[in-house]
């Protein structure tokens, strides 16, 4: 070797030298970035010298073990191609250090490019930097400015931001692992899952290209046009869009939330499975409902809660409260139209509750009334309320029973009440008489203040009423029997009774009237079995009493 040579061997060290410190000012020194996570590799195969395949001019230094070649350099370790500009290799160490136009091509299932290379044939660990390193194989795109690649094991780190681009997804994070093996990936820190539907966000997350799932273990929000999904760990298919949430999981869009302990739900069809601690609440309604299991049906517009359901309606200024064993919610179908072929969007229009159904051990609660049944149909967007099997209800001081009954709600207050077939109302007046009407189907008015003020009954009428002077004093007992009959009542007295048809009545003296001639058949005063507030919302009160 003679001396030029040697001169320009040590003038190329001195250079590399000096690059090497100003690439560790920037980076944070290239010691720190080999240690961070990939444990150190071994090479699991036979010990091989690093083999050159092309280059346009070389020097050696073989005081220093070292071989520096300049232009259109390519080595060759156990079937993988390494390109570059420049490069000195250490004959020695078995380690390559390579600028300018990286590139490793790993057969034609995988190439890296980059502007700087180290890579340790004892090992076959790679480290590569550069403006922009770029991994491509046959899944995915992964670009950002270092990076490790384990060829023993296929295993990539990337320290810094990095970017991945698979399918119609862009998939960033902090920093993160891939396995070209097996392609599946691990991110961590502001993860992102950019797609032209969706958005996910989280902090770490375990993706697997193959499959398409994606799997978190910290808070997760996906974003998408028909709302947001919020969990704190499951998995997310980004091709399907179907979730399996858990750690209190909420499905939040602008119509209306579904939130529980587990959720498995389809975000293309908006349907799922909710299980413990559930709660569904719609906006446009007021209206929240929970349970101990929930199931959504989006084709059809309905939510199904059972297990100790509760649902809660704000009306202007009172509350419904009604719980019962299942409750449905069926929503407008014409807010879960198709849209036109104009542009508009499916979801242009905001869900609102059509009908509540209530079915197994009923109860209701309201100000104004209560009730208890086993079955029950709310329209809430005619504003009433069905009452079947066995129903009873209490308004202020009147019970109401019948087969069926059907109440109107005005203004938010209690209107107007039908009874079909078996009817029986008993009203109280102020000094605790039972007045009693009976007949097959009653109609029951109320004023503004949803008292009692007018009732008219359609046939087989019975009635018993007290006689009261204007100082509450009882004048006598009436008992009178007509087809068709109207009671008017003011302040909780019978003010005016008129019969239809042939009446039969008589008025018995106040010293005459023993218990017989008091009830009508059929008389039981249930008040003990009138429901109250805490009696609707059982467990749930701790809920209501935190939302307050």
């Amino acid at each position: 070797m003679n001396s030029n040579n040697c001169s320009v061997i040590k003038k190329y060290r001195i250079h590399f030298i000096l690059i090497c410190f100003a690439l560790a000012n920037l980076t944070g020194g290239f010691q720190a970035f080999g240690q961070k996570p990939l444990n150190p590799p071994k090479d699991l195969g036979p010990q091989s010298q690093v083999e050159l395949l092309n280059t346009d001019s070389l020097n050696a230094d073989e005081i220093n073990h070292t071989r520096t070649f300049y232009r259109n350099v390519i080595f060759r370790h156990r079937g993988v191609l390494l390109g570059c500009q420049m490069a000195v290799q250490n004959t020695l160490t078995n380690v390559i250090e390579a600028y300018g136009k990286i590139i490793i091509n790993q057969g034609d299932s995988l190439t890296i490019t980059g502007d700087t290379l180290f890579y340790e044939g004892n090992t076959r660990l790679a480290r590569i930097y550069g403006k922009s390193v770029v991994l491509r194989d046959k899944k995915v795109t992964l670009r950002t400015t270092k990076m490790n690649y384990n060829l023993n094991n296929s295993q990539v780190y990337y320290p810094v931001y990095g970017t991945i681009m698979q399918d119609s997804s862009k998939l960033s994070s902090n920093e993160g692992y891939y396995n070209s093996r097996t392609k599946l990936f691990k991110y961590y820190g502001d993860v992102e899952i950019l797609n032209k539907d969706f958005l996910i966000c989280t902090d770490s997350l375990d993706y697997d290209s193959n499959t398409k799932l994606a799997y978190f273990n910290s808070p997760t929000v996906i974003k998408s046009k028909d709302g947001d999904l919020k969990a704190n760990r499951g998995t997310y298919n980004i091709k399907t869009k179907k979730s399996v949430f858990q750690g209190r999981a909420m499905v939040v869009n602008e119509s209306y939330t579904l939130e529980a302990d587990t959720l498995n739900f389809d975000n293309q069809t908006e349907s799922g499975l909710a299980l413990g601690n559930v709660v569904f609440h719609s906006f446009e309604d007021s209206v929240k409902i929970l349970g101990n299991k929930g199931e959504r049906f989006g084709d059809i517009g309905m939510t199904k809660i059972m297990g100790s359901a509760v649902v809660e309606q704000i009306t202007g200024r009172d509350t419904l409260y009604m719980s019962a064993d299942t409750l449905y919610a069926y929503e407008l179908k014409d807010s879960l139209a198709s849209a036109p072929k104009t542009g508009a969007k499916k979801n242009d229009k905001k869900k609102e509750i059509k009908d509540l159904i209530a079915k197994g051990n009923v109860k209701v609660f309201r100000n104004d009334f209560q009730s208890i049944s086993d079955s029950l149909t709310y329209k809430v967007t005619d504003s009433m309320i069905v009452f079947t099997s066995d129903p009873v209800l209490w308004s202020k001081e009147n019970q109401l029973e019948a087969d069926t009954i059907r109440i109107y709600l005005k203004n938010n207050r209690l209107s107007s009440m039908k009874l079909f077939v078996n009817s029986f109302v008993v009203a109280v007046d102020t000094v605790r008489n039972f007045n009693q009407i009976k007949g097959r189907d009653i109609e029951a008015l109320f004023d503004d203040q949803s008292a009692l003020h007018l009732i008219n009954v359609e046939g087989n009428g019975e009635s018993i009423y007290f006689a009261l002077d204007d100082k509450n004093k009882m004048i006598g007992l009436n008992r009178v029997e007509c087809s068709k009959m109207r009671l008017r009542f003011r302040d909780r007295k019978v003010k005016q009774i008129s019969f239809l048809g042939n009446p039969e009545s008589k008025l018995i003296p106040p010293k005459e009237i023993g218990t017989n001639e008091s009830k009508l058949d059929d008389f039981t005063w249930k008040i003990d079995q009138k429901p109250n507030k805490k009696m609707v919302l059982g467990s749930r009160s701790d809920y209501f009493n935190t939302q307050m």
